[in-house]
């Protein structure tokens, strides 16, 4: 990953947010990806001024929507049969798609906006909407609003590491620095959750 800053702190700023449009493109449609690494780092090129923190954001939530959009459609207008193969090409199994379709299915819009901010789901978590049948009226919103909390919690977290965060590399604590976004975004999804089962009580 120290590699990966060392090449993007050579880039422009456009040269970056082109990266970071592409990074969580290929992730959301399920490339094996390091998004929250990435999300880290570009929010460290933040801190250090290489990049602004808003349109940084903004650029990893386009790509991630744009990357959920096409796994999405291709689950709800191709079908099962497609998905499976091309799933196959980046080892997920067939019963994991069911599953996830099976669970986002039963949970609707918030099912979908989990499964944006839960680091394991997001590569087949837009396949499985699509398989679900979830209505676009209710995906996309979810789904932008999900890739927007994961996003900007992220690189908000890399950006308030700043001048610590090569140190913290070296160190091995990546998983730390993940963790305490999970935390976060795990305490912005319960009060989403309690909010909507209000409104809908």
């Amino acid at each position: 990953m120290t590699h990966i800053l060392a090449q993007l702190t050579h880039l422009p700023p456009l040269g970056v947010y082109a990266f970071v449009i592409v990074w969580l493109a290929g992730e959301s449609v399920g490339l094996p990806l390091p998004d929250e690494a990435i999300l880290l780092t570009l929010g460290f090129l933040a801190h250090r001024g290489t990049v602004s923190l808003v349109p940084l954001i903004l650029c990893a939530t386009l790509g991630s929507a744009i990357g959920a959009t096409i796994s999405y459609q291709i689950g709800y207008v191709l079908g099962r049969p497609v998905v499976i193969r091309l799933a196959a090409r980046v080892r997920v199994s067939p019963q994991r798609l069911d599953d996830a379709a099976v669970w986002v299915r039963k949970r609707g819009g918030i099912g979908v906006f989990l499964t944006r901010v839960v680091p394991f789901a997001r590569n087949v978590a837009s396949y499985a909407a699509g398989l679900a049948a979830i209505p676009p009226r209710v995906f996309y919103p979810a789904m932008l609003l999900g890739a927007l909390v994961w996003c900007a919690t992220v690189t908000s977290v890399g950006d308030a590491l700043g001048a610590n965060y090569r140190n913290i590399l070296h160190l091995g604590a990546k998983g730390l620095l993940i963790g305490l976004g999970l935390v976060v975004l795990a305490i912005l999804a319960f009060v989403g959750w309690r909010l909507v089962r209000r409104i809908r009580g």
